[in-house]
């Protein structure tokens, strides 16, 4: 069997940035829940039930399930037909290794004071931390500059260790290289580490430590005494790119506490980041509102693509279209653009559709646009008003037992021949996969969220509101569901 190949820098970025601290944040709430040690070994005895397992470990069903079902997609678990898990036999190897448990534990305690790497790189120094001095810096130099391979580990070991300890200390030691501008200063010229010191006033016993853990992950490059980006960072980040990275890695940070107790959350259910919460909702999207529309220009495209594959089986002139938590509005704008006769009325909190509107004064669709703020989980959307209605990635924000009723409202908010468009991470059956689906779900659970179901699990509740036609058809990162009532024609691919 072939060897699967190295990913490239655009990938491995893209995964520091988006799911790495996830990855982290899961193995290590899976060792302090005792999972590992709740499941029985892959073959050995019979495969054990989510209930048996949530008892075991005291924690509840529908968190124990998101780590669950990350483990199999990851190949520590596995997944038998009647829906029982066992821990995969190469996994028991070293999971059962009592020195290798111990490497684990030991880092367990770093998450916090990882999260202080700003102080640390700004102080050169140990940092407080729940009362103690933590060498942050220290330990982030044996993490990525020294050899830290314990001898004599069983296969996979290390692979495990990882993933456990150093995806989510990636993540943050690019979350730190942005938010100190180091980033935006490698990326304008080389620079030796006086010169760093100098124009960012940062200890350089501090910046040494993270601009070399930079070069170990292939993003600078030395020149002589000079660092600066490596020729392929310099393509990476072309253009927009470094910005639109840089304001990414500030949401990732905003969930960085919640990660670290997600534990926690899982046996529990208190969240930590409680979404649910209207002014922690409100913040939190106030603050991720530029990253919203950073995301506008990429995102049009997609929504472009599903309006024109739309339009191919329901014409669109004249249309009245409805998108419910447009965010950018970067869904609505592109039906607008579809024909110069369609309306579009954006709903969302008033916050986001102040920027929506400068959005769509851009693409100067604002002509025919209509701004109505409210409250997803309470509005009336009418009767029959409708000729398409978009629910675009909202869905994974609410509970499960909330979408019965705004599936029962949206249905009577459209007209008999009209459509309803879903945007969302839609899981395979077996609801192991995709990862980054998977891993979008474990963020939406930890901020008391929603859940991602499968293309079934939507067209049972669909039905079950009369919107018995449906349809998925796979777009570029995310999936699209149309359903309508018999009889109104759906297309079955997604246009040329």
């Amino acid at each position: 069997m072939s060897a699967t190949p190295s990913p490239s820098l655009a990938q491995s970025v893209h995964f520091w940035a988006r799911n790495a601290a996830n990855e982290s944040a899961l193995l290590r709430a899976s060792l302090r829940l005792g999972l590992f040690d709740a499941l029985p070994v892959e073959g050995t005895t019979t495969a054990c039930s989510l209930d048996a397992l949530a008892t075991a470990t005291k924690s509840s069903p529908r968190g124990l399930r998101a780590l669950l079902e990350l483990l199999v997609c990851l190949g520590y678990a596995t997944l038998d037909d009647t829906r029982r898990f066992a821990l995969a036999r190469h996994a028991a190897t070293f999971l059962r290794d009592d020195a290798f448990l111990a490497r684990l534990r030991a880092e367990l305690p770093w998450w916090g004071p990882l999260s202080l790497l700003d102080e640390a790189v700004k102080r050169g120094e140990p940092v407080e931390h729940e009362g103690q001095r933590w060498d942050v810096l220290g330990h982030s130099r044996a993490l990525f500059l020294e050899d830290t391979r314990a001898e004599a580990t069983p296969g996979g070991a290390e692979d495990f260790f990882d993933r456990f300890a150093r995806s989510g200390a990636r993540t943050q030691v690019l979350i730190t290289a942005g938010r100190l501008g180091l980033l935006e200063l490698l990326a304008s010229a080389p620079r030796t580490m006086p010169e760093l010191g100098a124009a960012t006033y940062l200890s350089t016993t501090g910046l040494s430590v993270v601009v070399e853990v930079l070069e170990a992950l292939g993003l600078v490059t030395r020149e002589g005494e000079a660092f600066g980006l490596s020729t392929e960072a310099k393509r990476l980040f072309d253009g927009k790119a470094l910005a639109y990275l840089v304001r990414s890695l500030s949401v990732s940070a905003q969930y960085t506490e919640a990660l670290g107790r997600l534990d926690e959350t899982v046996r529990e259910e208190r969240f930590i980041l409680d979404l649910k919460d209207p002014e922690v909702s409100r913040r939190f999207y106030a603050d991720n509102s530029n990253q919203i529309t950073a995301v506008f220009a990429s995102h049009f495209q997609l929504s472009r693509k599903a309006a024109t594959t739309l339009a191919k089986a329901h014409p669109l002139e004249g249309a009245a279209v409805l998108d419910i938590g447009t965010g950018s509005g970067v869904w609505g704008a592109a039906f607008a653009r579809a024909t110069p006769t369609t309306h579009v009325t954006y709903f969302d909190q008033g916050v986001v559709l102040e920027q929506v509107k400068t959005n769509l004064a851009r693409l100067q669709v604002a002509d025919r646009a209509r701004f109505w703020p409210g409250d997803l989980f309470t509005h009336d959307f009418g009767e029959a008003a409708f000729d398409v209605i978009i629910l675009p990635q909202v869905l994974n924000v609410l509970r499960p037992e909330s979408l019965p009723g705004l599936f029962s409202r949206v249905a009577r908010a459209l007209k008999p021949d009209g459509v309803l468009l879903i945007a969302e991470y839609v899981l395979n059956e077996r609801r192991d996969g995709p990862l980054d689906h998977l891993y979008f779900g474990l963020r939406r659970f930890m901020t008391n969220e929603g859940d991602l179901l499968s293309a079934s699990e939507y067209g049972q509740l669909l039905q079950a509101v009369g919107l018995s036609s449906s349809v998925c058809i796979p777009l570029p990162t995310q999936e699209m569901i149309l359903a309508a009532r018999p009889g109104v024609a759906l297309p079955s691919r997604l246009a040329d």
